[in-house]
C-alpha cells in the first residue's frame, strides 16, 4: 500500500505541467541534548517534474558562538535515485569542510577542501549505491515498501565524507510517536546506530542518535524549532532557493485543522436547519361525529 502511494506520488509529479520543483516533504526540528534545545534542521525533498530529478537540501545549527557548528547538504538524484550530484559544507570552530561531487558513468568524481587543503576525489561506484540522505525513499520504492517486520540492507555513500558504506534498516511495528502513527526503523550505519521514526508518507518525525543523547523532533512552526537559534535569510535563500515556511508535513497540516476547528463558528439555526423546515409534525386523528348529527 505504501509503495503504491509513493510510486502514484511519482506518477503525479511526473505528469505535472509545472517546472518547478514539487515539494515532498519540508519541515523544521528541533535538536535536543537530553531536555536541552540546542539546535534545529530544516529539511525539504523534491520531484522536479521536468528534469525528473529528486532534490533533497538540509540545513542544521547546532549551538552557539565559537561552538556554533552548522551544515548543509543540497543532493540530487534521478528518478530512480541514482546519484547525480551534491554540495556538502561543515562549518565548525571557525574551520570549513566543502565537498563538490558529481556522478557519471557508475563513478563519482570531485573535490573535498578542508580549510586551505584540496583534494581531489576518484572512485567507482558499484551499481545499486545512493546517496544517503535518499534511504527513505529507496525504502518506499523498495518492493517490499515500507512495512513492519523488515530488514532492509544498503550500500551507501556518506555526504559528509564521500566514502561508500554498508548500511541496515530494520523496520518495527507501527507505534505512536507524538500523537502519529509511524514506524520505529533501526539504522546501522557507518558503524552508528540511530533510531528513527517515520510515517507511511516518508516524512521523518523524530531521529534519536542512540548512546548519544542528542534527539530530533518535527515541529508545527518554525519558531519552535529556531527559538534562541540565530539564523541567516540570506543564506537560507540562497540554500533553498527561498526561506522554508516548513508547512509541508503531518505535523504542520494537523496543527492547522486543530486551528481551523478551534476557529470555526458554532453552530446556529442560520447554519443548520431552516426555521420551520425539518420538523416532523404528527398527523391528528380526525374527530367522530357526535351521535345525533
Amino acid at each position: 500500500m505504501v509503495r503504491s502511494l509513493f510510486l502514484f506520488i511519482c506518477a503525479s509529479f511526473l505528469s505535472a505541467q509545472a517546472a518547478r520543483a514539487e515539494i515532498l516533504f519540508e519541515g523544521y526540528s528541533k535538536i535536543l541534548s537530553g531536555e536541552e534545545h540546542i539546535g534545529y534542521v530544516i529539511s525539504r525533498y523534491e520531484f522536479d517534474s521536468k528534469k525528473k530529478h529528486f532534490v533533497s537540501t538540509y540545513f542544521s545549527k547546532v549551538g552557539k558562538g565559537a561552538g556554533e557548528v552548522t551544515e548543509s547538504l543540497k543532493a540530487i538524484a534521478d528518478s530512480e535515485l541514482a546519484p547525480i550530484s551534491y554540495e556538502y559544507t561543515l562549518l565548525a570552530n571557525k574551520e570549513s569542510t566543502l565537498i563538490d561531487a558529481k556522478f557519471k558513468g557508475g563513478a563519482l568524481s570531485g573535490i573535498m577542501k578542508k580549510g586551505k587543503k584540496v583534494q581531489r576525489i576518484e572512485k567507482k561506484i558499484p551499481k545499486g549505491t545512493f546517496l544517503s540522505t535518499f534511504l527513505v525513499y529507496l525504502m518506499l520504492k523498495s518492493k517490499e515498501g515500507l512495512r513492519s517486520e523488515t530488514n532492509y540492507e544498503y550500500q551507501a555513500i556518506a555526504e559528509e565524507d564521500a566514502n561508500i558504506y554498508k548500511g541496515q534498516a530494520l523496520v518495527g511495528k507501527e507505534e505512536m510517536f507524538n500523537g502519529f502513527k509511524v514506524f520505529k526503523i533501526l539504522n546501522t550505519f557507518k558503524d552508528i546506530k540511530f533510531l528513527s521514526y517515520v510515517n507511511e508518507r516518508g516524512e521523518v518525525l523524530g531521529t534519536n542518535a542512540m548512546g548519544q543523547g542528542i534527539t530530533t523532533e518535527l515541529v508545527a512552526n518554525p519558531s519552535e524549532a529556531t527559538s534562541g537559534q540565530s539564523y541567516s535569510a540570506t543564506l537560507l535563500k540562497t540554500l533553498f532557493g527561498s526561506v522554508p515556511a516548513g508547512q509541508d508535513n503531518v505535523m504542520a497540516r494537523a496543527q492547522k485543522l486543530k486551528e481551523r476547528e478551534a476557529n470555526a463558528p458554532p453552530p446556529s439555526k442560520q447554519m443548520g436547519v431552516p426555521q420551520g423546515q425539518g420538523i416532523i409534525i404528527k398527523a391528528q386523528p380526525e374527530k367522530a361525529d357526535s351521535k345525533g348529527n
